[in-house]
């Protein structure tokens, strides 16, 4: 028979073994806007130990810009983190991905934003959960046109781009700010600008085809070149301009900015002035887009179980009703209960642009969802600015973006 002592020591390692054996370290992948962005998403993930304190996570901040080259250097590798943050599902992680209609139930899917949650989907698969949605519109410096004597017409009445032009110009004129508007320099704040005139690249249901009225688009981007020229800073859509349009609107020299629901959270802390979200200008169409971010899972990951459990966390009603109020966002869940910010700006921006977003054609959605624009967004981003700089003619821009799309349906078959 062992000593007593003995049998408490082997007692004891046993106890510490399966204990650390319980004990999961989530590797997880994500990007932010700045320090605050990044403090708040580890606090959360602070919150969600001190409930599992069996899970801990391993956070990798990676640059946006530089998620696909990380994606394609874990798939290198073969083996992937547990959990990413991504705005899109990009073909080199598809065959990692959990399918979370077999993890979490088929309806679960049905919880969230159509238009975000149709993203989600790859045939008879959920590869991805919705976490936050976004909604681009225009933002408005709400004490410039005061000061310049220029009403801003109600939501519902808006203004079409026609209007809104001249009366920025003079807001501008009779305010001293510096810049009428500024634009995100971005394939998908661009876009929202075609679909403004009933425009969209595929078809809204299955079986997917493109649609491009290519004479129709040319118009519009003849319209959008028209207006760089005439109420944006000189180079900003060309490339030959260093200048920020977030730092721009913030720092309060512009009258307007073309960006997205994402931007509230800094507004509500940095900009110094009197600002509103919308009504953002129409075309024929009055138009939003959809946008925002999902949360993966992958199939190599060592804690799968552990790591769905977050994703059900992190979605859940509650918890996205939290994370929209720290991070600005709109929630992805439709259950969240109703958000109130701390600032009041920011309460009613959120509102304005989830109901643009709400009153927006189906294609808005539809557009996004459909996997084969993903090997769309770079052909527009580079035959748009080209055009804006004039190396080709808007119709030549049109034609290779059609032409990106045609080659999409293709290389999906």
């Amino acid at each position: 028979m062992k000593p007593l002592k003995t049998l408490m020591m082997t007692a004891a390692a046993m106890a510490m073994t399966m204990s650390l054996a319980a004990a999961s370290e989530l590797k997880i992948v994500w990007y932010v806007d700045n320090d605050q962005e990044e403090a708040n998403t580890r606090a959360l993930l602070d919150q969600y130990t001190k409930l599992h304190p069996d899970t801990t996570f391993d956070l990798e901040i990676t640059p946006y810009d530089g998620m696909i080259q990380k994606f394609q250097q874990y798939a290198a590798s073969g083996i992937m983190p547990d959990l990413s943050l991504t705005s899109s599902m990009e073909p080199v992680i598809r065959p990692f991905l959990v399918d979370l209609n077999k993890e979490i139930g088929p309806e679960w899917i049905n919880d969230f934003v159509k238009g975000w949650g149709d993203g989600a989907k790859l045939g008879d698969k959920v590869i991805a959960a919705p976490l936050r949605v976004t909604s681009t519109g225009i933002f408005l410096n709400a004490d410039a046109f005061k000061k310049a004597g220029v009403a801003i017409p109600d939501q519902a009445s808006g203004w079409t781009w026609d209007e809104f032009i001249p009366k920025i110009k003079e807001v501008a004129e009779k305010s001293g700010t510096r810049y009428p508007l500024v634009w995100d320099v971005s394939a998908s704040r661009w876009i929202v600008h075609e679909y403004q005139y009933g425009n969209h690249i595929y078809t809204e249901k299955e079986p997917v085809k493109v649609i491009m009225d290519e004479a129709a688009w040319t118009s519009a981007l003849d319209k959008f070149i028209d207006i760089t020229k005439a109420a944006m800073p000189p180079g900003l859509w060309t490339g030959a301009s260093s200048d920020n349009p977030k730092e721009i609107f913030t720092a309060g020299q512009a009258v307007a900015y073309l960006s997205g629901s994402w931007q509230i959270a800094g507004l509500a802390d940095n900009a110094h002035f009197a600002w509103q979200a919308g009504p953002t200008p129409r075309g024929t169409v009055a138009s939003s887009i959809y946008g925002g971010d999902y949360i993966v899972a992958f199939n190599t990951s060592q804690h799968l179980p552990e790591a769905v459990e977050f994703i059900k966390w992190i979605t859940s009603p509650d918890i996205q009703a939290q994370y929209a109020k720290t991070f600005g966002m709109i929630p992805a869940n439709l259950k969240a209960p109703g958000v109130k910010y701390d600032n009041p700006a920011a309460t009613e921006a959120i509102k304005a642009m989830q109901n643009e977003l709400n009153a927006s054609p189906a294609y808005a959605a539809t557009d996004q969802a459909w996997p084969q624009m993903q090997a769309v967004w770079g052909t527009v981003k580079t035959a748009v600015t080209q055009a804006v700089a004039g190396q080709i003619s808007s119709a030549e821009a049109i034609s290779q973006i059609k032409k990106a799309a045609d080659a999409s349906l293709e290389a999906g078959k």
